[in-house]
């Protein structure tokens, strides 16, 4: 089809048209008469910036009832549009709940663009801001904010308060050029209150379906999950930064349904096949998180495609999870490639049912019980045991002949690795939802109790451990560089460097990970704090010390020196004594934890470095009017590294108050 400086190509799929940009000034369209004017609740946005092209954004909602309406998609390189290169008619449609997704090329590399919707009457978007990445081969230093889990309820979005006012009062040269948004972008379930009881900081209004219990709601329509969205965005904070920004997005669990894998929600004690529900949420994904799926050329990523159910749960839940596919990789001039990965839609059932370790006597999941539950036919080179080494010996090997999990499925691993491997950009961003740091109690430590080293949970890539030590390896065996895993998922601030094991004291580091804190979901240690409180003392005292009115996460010293450490700690209050019993050595190459922060994570890639900043936000539960305060910053340093040698990772070291047990040592 031919294209013209303001011709419509096509309406893709939800919405989505392809404009060209004008090399001149654009020829201005005209809006058709009798159109409604519109309202644009929801803001605008843009996404996935490359070297010629970007994925703009509104939701355009007519404001008398109508199936459609016409509007205009304006691009310009000045705020005043004195000079419009695209001015081009695009429609709002009902069956899309009016969002409207323009993917315009044409454009120079690394530019910055600004761009609104017009409708009729006057009425218009507000302005937004965008930009397109370097060329392919132009060398030129990246700034990014990476994020995480946004609930809604459990605190106001401070963070991005203060990422835009930083941001603004920023050198030109060290303004931020996009976010790195790792799921949970929504939470599809809602908490009637916070772990001690109190209220929740705001509430989303009630559901248009949903299924509400005693202490929860959550969405099981596409209402619903549209709802959620709407509300999300109602945020004005939330809505500058994605007019400000282009946002490269990923998903995590929360966008469907909490802990889930494939179609498979995970609220009760057995997992349950919800694949309309995820049909569902994936429609609603597509229209309100802008992507660039089925514009990249020889990638998997497409846009969504509905299916029809026939209430088989094989094809069902293939039919819901090949809707919609977001692993993809985008370039960012000569020395960035940013490696995208769905770590939720193909990964396997999880490799243990819930409470199973307790009832075979073990306080938490082992990571020999993991081992063997998730390497499944091919533990102990293809000799897996027939019954668990536990208990009286009796109890059945659940995985004997199961083959090993994956959190990627096959299809994706295959893609991630061969593009590791063809890539020669100085560094590979995995933008990765789960974390890939090591997160184990050494509990093995413990004399007289006959404990294993435990994982913190399985439902991340700790409870993946065949195929996270598959990925590993093969960047050791391809002597791969410069892998730099950003994350989320965990509530958590965390750096560390990654090995191929976590038991080998000659495995060396081949990938280092950053996992950043939510921008304001409940931290982690709470659900830590609030799982150990009626448990015996030995498993409060490795995570907090009462002190006076104030509970110290302990749990830090535990996960970076060990149990030994956090107990000694505890008796005594002196750190010279923690220090002197650490490192954790379940926990190779962990260097910062902090469970108590809200925040996020900013990166600047140059050829020779990657700098990192973890930032901790002050309490944001109550209402602001100014952007709340910066806690601390904490700051590392990566130089880049070739072939067969390992990351080094330098830091922390912090702007601000640290956390426990980063403070002065105290006598």
């Amino acid at each position: 089809m031919p294209v013209t400086r303001r011709s419509l190509l096509g309406l893709i799929s939800s919405s989505t048209f392809i404009v060209a940009a004008s090399p001149r000034a654009a020829i201005p369209a005209l809006l058709p008469l009798d159109q409604p004017a519109l309202v644009f609740p929801q803001g605008v946005a843009s996404a996935d910036p490359q070297a010629d092209a970007v994925m703009l954004w509104t939701r355009a909602e007519p404001i008398v009832a109508a199936d459609s309406a016409k509007l205009l998609v304006q691009v310009s390189r000045d705020s005043n549009f004195d000079t419009i290169l695209v001015d081009a008619l695009v429609e709002s449609a009902r069956d899309s709940d009016y969002t409207v997704r323009a993917y315009i090329t044409g454009l120079s590399s690394d530019t910055t663009y600004f761009y609104r919707f017009i409708g009729a009457d006057n009425s218009a978007s507000r302005l937004g801001r965008t930009r397109t990445s370097p060329a392919p081969q132009q060398a030129k230093n990246v700034n990014l904010a990476f994020v995480s889990c946004q609930s809604y309820e459990q605190s106001y979005y401070g963070a991005w308060a203060r990422m835009l006012a930083d941001d603004k009062n920023a050198a030109e040269d060290e303004q931020l050029q996009f976010v790195l948004q790792l799921g949970d972008f929504i939470y599809e379930r809602s908490w009637t209150k916070r772990y001690d009881g109190s209220p929740q900081s705001r509430y989303v209004p009630d559901f248009p379906d949903g299924v509400t219990t005693e202490k929860t709601r959550h969405a099981v329509s596409l209402a619903d999950y549209r709802h959620l969205y709407k509300t999300y965005l109602s945020d004005p904070h939330l809505q500058e930064a994605r007019a400000r920004w282009p946002f490269i997005s990923i998903w995590d669990d929360h966008e469907f349904s909490n802990d889930n894998f494939q179609s498979y929600s995970n609220y009760g004690e057995t997992p349950t096949m919800d694949a309309q529900r995820k049909l569902d949420a994936n429609q609603a994904w597509f229209e309100y998180v802008p992507a660039t799926l089925g514009d990249l050329d020889m990638q998997a990523a497409h846009n969504f495609r509905a299916g029809k159910l026939t209430g088989n749960e094989l094809s069902d839940n293939k039919t819901a999870l090949e809707s919609l596919c977001i692993y993809r990789k985008l370039q960012w001039g000569k020395h960035l490639d940013i490696v995208l990965t769905d770590t939720r839609s193909y990964r396997s059932e999880p490799c243990l049912p819930k409470h199973f370790a307790t009832g075979i006597g073990l306080p938490m999941n082992s990571a020999k019980l993991v081992d063997i539950a998730d390497y499944g036919s091919s533990y102990n080179d293809g000799k897996p045991p027939e019954f668990l080494p536990y208990g009286d010996g009796t109890t059945a090997n659940p995985a004997f002949d199961r083959p090993p999990g994956t959190c990627l499925g096959l299809s994706q691993r295959e893609w991630f690795m061969d593009t590791l491997s063809a890539s020669s950009a100085t560094w590979k961003l995995w933008g990765n939802a789960l974390p890939l740091m090591p997160l184990r109690m050494n509990l093995s430590a413990i004399p007289f109790l006959d404990y294993e080293d435990s994982v913190i949970s399985i439902d991340a890539w700790a409870g993946y451990p065949s195929e996270m030590r598959l990925l590993m390896c093969h960047l050791r065996d391809e002597n791969i560089p410069g892998v730099v895993s950003l994350s989320g998922d965990h509530h958590l601030h965390g750096a560390s460097t990654v090995s191929w094991s976590t038991t080998d004291p000659d495995a060396r580091p081949v990938a280092a990970d950053f996992a950043c804190a939510g921008i304001s979901s409940t931290p982690l240690i709470e659900e830590v704090i609030n799982t150990v409180k009626d448990a015996g003392a030995v498993f409060r005292e490795m995570v907090y010390r009462q002190e006076e009115d104030e509970r110290v996460p302990i749990w830090h010293m535990t996960m970076l020196q060990g149990v030994l450490a956090s107990f000694s700690y505890v008796k005594t209050g002196l750190k010279s004594i923690a220090d002197w019993l650490g490192p954790n050595q379940a926990n190779p190459g962990l260097r910062f934890i902090d469970a108590t922060a809200n925040g996020y994570g900013l990166a600047q890639f140059s050829p020779e470095e990657v700098k990192g900043q973890l930032v901790s936000m002050e309490n944001m539960r109550e209402a602001f009017t100014s952007a709340p305060e910066i806690r601390y910053k904490a700051k590392f340093r990566i130089a880049s590294w070739e072939g067969s040698a390992s990351p080094d990772l330098q830091g922390p070291t912090f702007d601000g108050d640290p956390p426990f047990p980063f403070e002065a040592d105290q006598v």
